[in-house]
């Protein structure tokens, strides 16, 4: 797990210096060795040679010596690689003698092997996670790839005249010495919604900015300036990984066999156990399996979860043994808020996810662990979420006459909110008023008196979540939560970047491709009576039965947003009030006014939102943009720039 930096140039050399800079700004991807390589790429007689550089930010899991350093060159190509093939020595048996020769121990020899020999169809074999730029400089080709579901990150710009491929925005922006610029309908889909999925399109929250999708792949033609992207996995085909997995391989194999996989290391492996279905599940396989004793388990106490005390159960119920780390929030909170929002490098949910575990990581490299597994996917694959997920599943059972389990959803959850409202959701998309009441509910909230948007703007902004579209099934449904733009995206980059931020490599079992063929099972399998989930809770029983395989109130990670505002309520207001990124669409002078007047403002979600945004703004340092304004100032909805009645600034908090 690393992090990497490429630049091409047509007209001239790469400046060393700012090239340093940028590969230096992700120095905590790969705190265990940097490498460099400068070199001219000839092209036909008369032309001026391209010239390049490679480099590597490397965190050693596989095959610590010098013999896996990167940028790895070998027969006039050059690769850049940031992941795991946790098959790698199955794919090493599978390459020809004559083909390869081992230079190392480790994934990366095998990763360049493959894509010498089969290109990007070695694709559709790997197991694992990765990013990678793979060069051919004779051929002046660049192959640039992510895995299926997006765990590790990759970024390109490209002009006339400069290519950058990056693991991190940041050091694009620091190379190129231009501010970064977010896009004005990115910044308004964030202040309203709290959350901006990363984007379902080669288009990034930022200007110029573009990011390689997860599941595809890009090819960089230097010859004639060019680039093309194709898909080469389909997470709305059952079928997407029948290559490497027999559709009649059960779930606990499966299971057991990509918990396995991820205990691949040459160093040592933790494990996040939350206290949830998901995390604990792969704690059941560990013990069950004898692998636990490899493993160092570590439990979050956030003092007001019962997550914690649930995880305490599943260790006292096996007789093992893990570490507590104890979540506080200090003086010091501030300042780890604002090396998070330089490392996630996008707005992000003001939640537990972002804003505590990076705590707990920090905690745990402490422990010197580089490596460790949790739980994500399971809630994506196997329907973990009610108010998400249900009313898909309902709108279904309704349109297949389903009455049998409708009945039974409905008479075990009386009590339950989340299941009237999913029934009332689904009743309501067979008629007009659905339609009509979403839009006057989005219109409303698009031009709160906080907020610059025009009513031009409010008509044409996109709703980001594609689960907030009907009619469109409960398997196809989970299918674009896991594909790109939805919200398994979001989640995977808070990982990625929570994880990295202290030079741990994050691992996820039960996003496994050959788990992907479970989410086709259909919605009688994930929801039954009072459980969710209810296929992932069964194969419990198949390992070592814990007490939160029959737990129904998951609480997820928190934080104490409340405190941590009150705590550092001054250095807030002063934060937003500067933000030039704020004022592109959100009246940020006036907000601190009346936060100072009506101190629970700052909690409401606006509040929140411009913390958020002004703390991007403020950590990525020179290269934060003051956004340019047009001459011709959009229409504005609301009040007047420095007024607003008292009435609504107390419906504003």
């Amino acid at each position: 797990m690393c992090g990497f930096f490429q630049v091409v140039r047509k007209r001239g050399p790469v400046s060393a210096e700012r090239f340093q800079g940028a590969l230096d700004s992700m120095d905590s991807r790969g705190p265990d060795g940097t490498g460099t390589r400068f070199v001219e790429l000839p092209r036909t007689e008369g032309e001026q040679p391209l010239h390049a550089a490679f480099g590597h930010q490397r965190l050693s899991i596989l095959d610590l010596t010098t013999r896996a350093q990167q940028p790895y060159h070998r027969a006039g190509h050059t690769l850049l690689y940031n992941g795991e093939l946790y098959n790698y020595r199955d794919l090493a048996s599978r390459l020809r003698p004559d083909d390869y020769e081992p230079t190392s121990d480790g994934d990366t020899d095998v990763l360049f092997a493959s894509l010498l020999a089969h290109g990007a169809d070695a694709l559709r074999s790997f197991s694992g996670m990765w990013a990678f730029s793979f060069v051919d400089e004779a051929g002046l080709q660049v192959t640039a790839a992510r895995d299926r579901f997006g765990k590790k990150p990759l970024f390109y710009y490209m002009d006339e005249d400069t290519l950058c491929l990056s693991s991190t925005i940041r050091a694009i922006a620091i190379y190129r010495q231009q501010e970064l610029r977010p896009r004005r309908e990115d910044l308004l889909s964030y202040f309203l919604d709290g959350t901006l999925y990363p984007s379902g399109t080669e288009t990034t929250h930022f200007e110029g900015i573009q990011q390689v999708l997860p599941g595809h792949v890009c090819q960089f033609n230097l010859r004639n300036w060019s680039v093309s992207s194709r898909r080469y996995f389909d997470w709305y085909d059952p079928a997407a990984s029948a290559s490497v997995v027999d559709s009649e391989t059960p779930l606990k194999d499966s299971l057991q066999d990509s918990v396995r996989d991820r205990l691949v290391s040459d160093r040592p492996v933790g494990l996040l156990l939350s206290g949830g279905i998901d995390s604990s599940l792969v704690y059941s396989v560990l013990c069950a399996t004898g692998a636990i004793d490899q493993v160092h388990v570590f439990m979050g106490d956030v003092g007001r979860s019962a997550d914690f005390d649930y995880a305490k159960q599943c260790v006292e119920t096996v007789g093992g043994k893990a570490e507590t780390v104890k979540l506080d929030y200090d003086q010091q909170a501030f300042d780890l808020f604002l090396e998070i929002c330089r490392h996630q490098e996008k707005p992000f949910l003001f939640n537990g996810n972002a804003l505590a575990m990076p705590q707990m990581y920090r905690a745990i490299s402490e422990h010197g662990i580089p490596v460790v597994l949790d739980g994500t996917g399971g809630d994506e694959l196997f329907g973990g979420y009610w108010g998400r997920q249900l009313p898909h599943a309902i709108q279904d059972a309704m349109a297949g006459s389903d009455q049998a389990w409708l009945d039974e959803m409905i008479s075990a959850n009386r009590e339950m909110k989340f299941v009237a409202d999913a029934v009332k959701w689904a009743k309501s998309q067979h008629g007009g008023d659905a339609a009509r009441n979403s839009w006057t509910t989005a219109m409303k909230r698009r031009l709160h008196p906080f907020l610059r948007c025009s009513w031009r703007e409010a008509c044409e902004l996109m709703d980001r979540d594609p689960l907030n579209s009907p009619q469109q099934g409960f398997t196809n449904a989970l299918c674009s939560d896991i594909a790109p733009g939805g919200r398994l995206a979001e989640w995977l980059w808070h990982n990625d970047r929570n994880a990295m931020m202290w030079s741990i490599e994050n691992r996820s079992p039960l996003l496994d491709h050959r788990l992907h063929r479970f989410l086709f099972s259909g919605y009688r399998n994930k929801f039954s009576g009072v459980w969710n989930k209810h296929e992932l809770r069964q194969v419990f029983s198949e390992f070592t039965p814990l007490p939160t395989q029959w737990r129904r109130d998951k609480q997820g990670f928190r934080w104490n947003a409340g405190r941590f505002l009150r705590t550092h309520r001054q250095r807030i207001l002063e934060l937003i009030e500067a933000s030039s990124w704020c004022a592109e669409v959100f009246n940020n002078r006036l907000f601190v006014r009346c936060a100072h007047r009506v101190p629970k403002m700052l909690a409401s979600s606006l509040g929140r939102h411009a913390l958020c945004v002004a703390g991007l703004e403020a950590t990525l340092g020179d290269c934060v943009a003051r956004p340019v304004h047009s001459s011709a100032s959009p229409e504005v909805v609301g009040s007047e720039p420095d007024q607003l009645p008292g009435s609504e600034i107390q419906q504003a908090a």
